[in-house]
């Protein structure tokens, strides 16, 4: 089992992997997998007394100090301060980093997760027995794991750009939310989310001008962290010509001011809306060795099958792309990158400022009075919301339960009791759902594919927990986005990207599809595919795939076409065609 989960995340493990198990006290095998690459030069399992934990990603302050002379590999250090603990969940709760943990003791097996979700964990449980890994389509090496797709997940998708909370495209297979612990014990899984970074909303309190301050250390903090996982290898920088990147960068660079960081940047081509200049201030200012990646459909067409195979859970938000070329590039020269992901979810971003004014509207005449905020936050997403009725099937979307399910998903966020300030309420939604099942889950899949450990300094628990310190009006002031982060920064940040509006990565696929991805986005989607696959509406594709303009609710052709082919190129390898294990990397046993 192991040998063939290894095989189907063969580019999880350039360097090959490693293997260990053990027996609980019930007499229960254990095994655990882990892939090696460059940046993880020490194991990342360890076996002791019959325990067994293993780790992918970086534990910050994990070491035990009494035994740190003693025992080589941080994940020996590990296990022998956990294993004495009485109570385990509280120890690993506790835990810090960027990080996925496996860890048997006793009679039980745990599962954590990092505060923010910067690291990835699927599981099932099939016949009494827990499967987990970084990706889903290791779970499939278990032949009898039937390959069902689960109702809502498509309108969900499509709805969204990915599918939110613990749920997956399968049935039975979740996600393990961030900050929480899950419990295996005698063939029953219980999970217990603990980070409820909600508590920690304050009430206005003090000077304004301290919160900047408290930021501000917070990100260095939180940069320090970053830096300190190999002291000896600068990390990569990717940079966006926006505040958050820039912020990081310029951190880093201040306490590592003999470093010159290697930046990478995107663009799609003069034709296109350009961030160059605002990027160009950061390489200039800081002295950082530069390279501009230029992205055409040329460059990736060919291997956009193989990239949807990695990014393993579609995920329908065009920024994949180069986040995967963008990753492959830094693997030249660096093993680990930081990026600027984070600053919107945790400091009051985009897409706040239409829902606060819905909310001081009210609802439109006619509109039911139930769910009616859930509905204008699906709205905004300005994905296929609106077209889920005239694009889906209409039995499929029947059986995923129409539009109360959806709103479903949603309503726990508004209803909860804290945070209390609905901007509070946006942002919880936006880190525990856009965050850690969106944004943070694509960077980790891409640069993973590319053996690069990805490090986000803006998602951090420190950032989130010092968000949520922060009054709603310190980070939303006026219609100033992300206000209190631009107020910690401004000194070491230039003021034309202090002062800029949020514009984002705009991925021209509006243009690519009229262009250069016609041809194969009418191969992909044609009327002979979709109907084989009996999920979406040949004649609606095809007014998309002329850019109709009459009956395509909030237009957006490019963008949905762009979701539909994720999808296609997603089902076709992880549903339709048999799973391609392959021979398994070499394995190193851990003694």
């Amino acid at each position: 089992m192991l040998e063939r989960m290894a095989a189907l995340l063969a580019h999880r493990c350039p360097l090959g992997w490693e293997r260990a198990g053990s027996l609980l006290a019930t007499g229960e095998t254990v095994e655990i997998g882990h892939g090696l690459t460059g940046w993880n030069q020490q194991r990342q399992l360890a076996r002791q007394n019959g325990h067994l934990l293993g780790y992918a990603g970086v534990l910050f302050g994990a070491d035990h100090p009494a035994i740190q002379r003693e025992l080589e590999n941080p994940a020996d250090r590990l296990l022998a301060a956990l294993v004495p603990t009485p109570a385990i969940e509280p120890a690993l709760e506790r835990l810090t980093g960027a990080f996925v943990l496996a860890l048997s003791q006793a009679d039980a097996v745990f599962l954590a997760r990092d505060s923010a979700g910067v690291k990835v964990l699927y599981w099932t449980v099939r016949q009494g027995r827990l499967l987990f890994a970084s990706e889903i389509k290791a779970l499939f090496a278990d032949p009898a794991l039937p390959r069902r797709l689960r109702a809502g997940a498509l309108p969900e998708y499509l709805t969204f750009s990915f599918v939110p909370g613990i749920g997956t495209m399968f049935e039975g297979i979740e996600e393990l939310q961030p900050g929480s612990v899950l419990r295996f014990h005698r063939g029953q899984a219980s999970v217990r989310r603990h980070f409820r970074f909600e508590a920690l909303e304050a009430e206005a309190s003090g000077a304004v001008d301290d919160y900047p301050a408290l930021v501000r250390e917070a990100l260095e903090q939180s940069v320090a962290d970053c830096l300190a996982v190999n002291p000896n290898r600068l990390p990569a920088m990717f940079l966006s010509g926006g505040i958050d990147s820039s912020a990081v960068l310029a951190v880093a660079a201040r306490q590592r001011p003999e470093a010159r960081f290697p930046t990478f940047s995107v663009h799609f081509g003069e034709e296109y809306q350009r961030e160059n200049d605002f990027v160009q201030l950061m390489v200039d200012r800081y002295r950082t060795d530069h390279r501009w990646l230029e992205i055409r459909p040329a460059h990736f067409v060919e291997r956009l099958r193989d990239i949807i195979w990695r990014l393993d859970d579609p995920i329908g938000d065009p920024v994949t792309v180069p986040n995967y070329l963008l990753a492959q590039a830094a693997a030249q020269v660096a093993e680990i990158v930081l990026n600027g992901e984070g600053g919107d979810p945790c400091f009051g971003g985009p897409k706040n400022l239409p829902m606060l004014l819905a909310r001081l509207y009210g609802p439109l005449p006619g509109e039911p009075a139930e769910g009616w905020l859930e509905r204008n936050y699906l709205k905004a997403f300005q994905r296929c919301y609106q077209d889920l009725d005239v694009l889906l099937d209409p039995a499929l979307r029947r059986e995923a339960g129409g539009d109360e399910a959806l709103v479903s998903v949603l309503e726990p966020f508004f209803h909860s009791a804290r945070p209390r300030d609905f901007l509070n309420k946006l942002m919880a939604m936006n880190i525990r759902l856009k965050g850690a099942n969106l944004i943070l889950v694509k960077v980790e899949k891409m640069t993973a594919a590319n053996g690069v450990l990805a490090l986000p300094p803006l998602f951090s628990r420190r950032i989130i927990e010092t968000s949520l310190m922060c009054p709603p009006g310190t980070k939303l002031e006026g219609a100033v986005e992300k206000s209190v982060l631009k107020k910690a920064v401004r000194d070491i940040v230039p003021e034309p990207i202090v002062a800029r509006p949020k514009v984002g990565m705009m991925v021209p696929v509006r243009f690519w599809f009229q262009g250069d991805l016609r041809r194969y986005g009418e191969r992909l989607l044609s009327r002979k595919n979709l109907r084989r696959c009996g999920f979406f509406d040949p004649d609606y594709v095809q007014r998309l795939l002329k850019y109709e303009m009459e009956g395509v609710p909030g237009l957006r052709h490019g963008l949905k076409l762009w979701m539909l082919v994720t999808f296609l190129l997603w089902y076709e390898q992880m549903v339709d065609a048999p799973l391609p294990i392959q021979p398994a990397p070499p394995v190193r046993s851990r003694d």
